[in-house]
């Protein structure tokens, strides 16, 4: 009678154990590639910024016009 009334819960079968065994391992495995993405991601940024800044302070922009002597008159004359 105890089987009509919602008696006590059976133990889980194989199946469902290798069911949630295979639902936390997918799990893992979306959080390890969500963190590479990131990482990826961070890198690229980190080599944008840095490109940028070796361009702007490079040798060749620091000898461009500003090296040039000055005129007090505007147009580029004498």
């Amino acid at each position: 009678m105890s089987g009509l009334f919602g008696g006590g819960s059976s133990a889980p079968t194989q199946a469902q154990k290798d069911a949630e065994a295979a639902q936390a391992r997918s799990a893992e495995r979306a959080d390890a590639q969500q963190q590479a993405e990131m990482q990826g991601a961070m890198g690229r940024r980190r080599l944008q910024r840095s490109g940028g800044l070796r361009l702007l302070f490079s040798p060749a922009r620091r000898e461009g016009p500003g090296d040039l002597p000055k005129t007090r008159k505007l147009g580029g004359g004498s």
